[in-house]
């Protein structure tokens, strides 16, 4: 019990202590500050056009998403593209890890289509291409999954390069690593994960961002809504149980989310259109 109460004294003078900081330097929470919930588009929208595609993130900005999620890996020779499996397998019509081909011998393969896993006319978009399709109109959530360490710096090299500091989250899996990177560019937001409140109360004493990926283990709603009102920006995924729920039961499954993760302000789906026609009450 102490142990508890602790922890929510310390998140309480932590955030009270950076919150000026945010509402100071931090452009992207700015941009979301327009409205009180957001949605984010896995993939983009993917299941209308070929996931991580130009055409997703296009119909991702369509349906009225805050944000778009993308997957990016590195070339054999070292060009960042969009594609969220270590193999183009499963979304391609080619063969082979990502890593061992080249940027050349990757656009030669289609994308596949979700519905029926036909091939398209669309091709692996670059990095570069899918943020300047993303500029000034949606915000971008880069999910780094290239296993090599050192193309972090080139990924923010090409969000410099685009001038896309203000619209990038990068997505880290290991709060841990967020001081190295914050070094890079303080600029760029950074968006790690917390896996329980003990890795909350780590990434806030940090005060390196204000915006953190939360598991669905996480239902202390009196303590996770006073963090949401000091500024703290708390996004959790409706993937899976919520986004199959969905497909029976409608808006009436989304609902029910945000009655049980009411402290949540960025929700991250597969059905971003639905998720848009509840928050606008339609």
């Amino acid at each position: 019990m102490k142990k508890i109460l602790f922890s929510t004294i310390l998140l309480s003078m932590i955030v009270s202590s950076t919150t000026h900081l945010y509402a100071q330097s931090n452009d992207l929470i700015k941009k979301l500050d327009q409205k009180s919930l957001h949605v984010a588009a896995h993939r983009g929208a993917h299941l209308e056009q070929p996931e991580n595609s130009i055409a997703a993130i296009e119909e991702a900005i369509r349906q009225g998403a805050s944000v778009v999620e993308v997957d990016v890996r590195a070339t054999k020779d070292g060009v960042l593209v969009l594609m969220h499996d270590k193999t183009v397998n499963r979304t391609t019509t080619g063969q082979g890890e990502v890593a061992k081909q080249t940027y050349a011998e990757l656009q030669l393969l289609h994308l596949r289509k979700k519905a029926n896993g036909e091939a398209s006319d669309h091709v692996i978009p670059t990095l570069s291409e899918a943020l300047r399709v993303a500029k000034g109109k949606i915000l971008v959530d880069l999910d780094f999954k290239e296993e090599r360490k050192e193309f972090i710096k080139k990924t923010y090299a090409l969000v410099e390069q685009e001038g896309m500091e203000d619209q990038v989250l990068f997505f880290l899996y290991d709060y841990k690593d967020m001081p190295k990177i914050y070094k890079l560019n303080p600029t760029i937001t950074l968006f790690p994960r917390a896996r329980s409140m003990k890795d909350l109360t780590a990434i806030l004493k940090m005060k390196l961002t204000s915006i953190v990926h939360l598991d669905e283990s996480f239902t202390d709603t009196e303590k996770l809504n006073a963090l949401r009102q000091q500024g703290i920006y708390f996004w959790m995924n409706s993937l899976g149980e919520y986004d199959e729920k969905a497909k029976q039961e409608g808006r009436e499954a989304y609902r029910s989310f945000l009655e049980k993760y009411p402290f949540v302000r960025l929700i991250q789906t597969d059905h971003p259109s639905l998720w848009r026609e509840v928050l606008s009450g339609s």
